[in-house]
């Protein structure tokens, strides 16, 4: 159950019941689900997917940037198999943080990018109405079908900096969480993939895991994949990169599960992604799942990894791909041929050469009530002008009512003389102050409907 190719940490959580439930779920079936025909077929055309779109894009665009998904491509089966489980729990908005390693290919087989659209960005064919960013960072989002109908998913612009982006989905989800009225976390969920190096390093992670329980920034609890290459740029040796032994061992700090899992054994990683789903969905707590990996390439495909680790990259050249060891283990059940797995992989590259959506769920006419307009926000003035008079009435009577408190409600000394002061303000008996004019500012975005939220000291 846990010696195998997944290892569990979950003895650090207090709660009886999750350890529990863990302990259940992995000893109930020795950590290896026997995943049916289709289950399997449906792994190793993701698979496929993922290493068919490296392949293509280092052979047409040799030595550019891409930060490929080389090493790792378990992660879109991985992200695929989230989606739909998600869905079936009937989410509907997944919002997804990520950094350049591998978002081009999350782009294209998970958000359903249109390969055209990227390989028009790679031959600089693209015309920014704003101000441009590397093909790398971008965003994007799209609906999907599950399941349990359809869902939104969002790809958060990545803000260059490591993990920065991790609070930039948590504020994301929560405001959408609010919009939906989803007081649990049900409806809207966030996944965050990290880098091994910057997961241990970056101290904006541990700021994350610290808010993610408290009442104003909790958004009921988050899926964080640790793409676990095992390298940070030319860094490798442990004793020089962190000083926990695992680069996870930071999310203890919130008693977080974490599932340790070789991206070489994907019916592995589809137990871990479905266990970590439904222990999100049942507990709305954070959960970790560390995807073992490799980095086929350099840190970019400019970069001649070789020359910083020796040893590691003699290795890395012998070995074979993921989708290749996992072909060879269905070919070896029979639960395919060699001519039917060389079907499947020439059907996705011809498909790609054509540059269709790949996304068999791809909802070509979404359902517009997942999500908002942004259109209006593109390419606008900055110096928009806006009519911001109001009625004298009205903000008497705004002014009134926010400053009357309660019945039955006792007032602390100081507190009672601040409000009577601002109600004498509002009869014009007193200048006013700022705290007075700020909170009248608040109420009239209140009365035309815009939610305010005020948090911190």
């Amino acid at each position: 159950t846990y010696c195998h190719t997944v290892g569990a940490e979950f003895m650090h959580i207090v709660d009886t019941e999750q350890r529990h439930w863990i302990m259940q779920r992995m000893e109930s079936v020795r950590s290896a689900p026997d995943y049916g025909r289709e289950a399997r077929l449906q792994l190793l055309s993701s698979l496929i997917q993922a290493e068919g779109l490296e392949k293509s894009l280092g052979s047409k665009y040799p030595g550019t940037k891409r930060f490929g998904l080389e090493g790792g491509e378990s992660l879109i089966p991985m992200l695929s198999e989230m989606i739909q489980r998600f869905g079936s729990y009937r989410a509907q908005e997944i919002v997804i943080g990520m950094a350049h390693r591998g978002r081009l290919n999350v782009l294209v087989n998970i958000l359903g990018k249109n390969p055209s659209e990227l390989f028009a960005e790679f031959e600089g064919r693209v015309q920014y109405q704003s101000s441009g960013d590397v093909k790398y960072h971008q965003g994007f989002s799209s609906n999907v079908m599950t399941p349990g109908g359809e869902i939104h998913l969002a790809l958060s612009f990545n803000p260059s900096h490591l993990e920065i982006v991790a609070p930039v989905v948590e504020g994301s989800v929560r405001a959408r969480q609010e919009r939906r009225n989803d007081k649990v976390g049900d409806l809207v969920v966030p996944i965050v993939i990290h880098g091994d190096a910057a997961f241990a390093g970056q101290g904006v992670v541990m700021e994350t895991f610290q808010m993610s329980q408290t009442r104003a920034y909790k958004t009921g609890g988050t899926v964080h994949i640790v793409l676990n290459n095992q390298v940070g740029f030319t860094t490798n040796r442990r004793e020089d990169a962190r000083s926990t032994e695992y680069c996870t061992d930071i999310a203890k700090m919130v008693q977080a599960p974490i599932f340790h899992v070789n991206a070489d054994d994907p019916e592995a990683v589809l137990f871990v992604t479905q266990m970590a789903v439904d222990y999100r969905t049942e507990f709305k707590k954070d959960v970790v799942i560390d995807l073992i990996c490799y980095r086929r390439r350099g840190h970019n495909e400019a970069d001649e990894p070789s020359v910083t680790q020796p040893q590691m990259y003699a290795k890395i050249r012998k070995h074979p791909t993921t989708r290749d060891l996992y072909a060879r283990k269905l070919i070896g059940e029979g639960v395919l041929t060699e001519q039917e797995d060389s079907f499947l992989v020439d059907r996705y590259r011809d498909s790609l050469d054509r540059g269709e959506p790949l996304v068999s769920g791809l909802v070509s006419e979404p359902n517009k009530s997942l999500f908002v307009d942004w259109s209006p926000y593109i390419g606008h003035e900055w110096t928009l002008q806006a009519d911001t008079r109001m009625d004298i009435h009205e903000l008497q009577a705004l002014a009134h009512d926010s400053n009357v408190p309660p019945d039955n409600f006792p007032l602390q000394r100081q507190v009672a003389k601040i409000l009577e002061d601002r109600r004498k303000m509002a009869a014009g008996a007193m200048p006013m102050n700022w705290g007075f004019a700020e909170n009248l500012a608040y109420a009239t975005l209140l009365r035309q409907g815009y939610p305010v939220r005020i948090t911190g000291q």
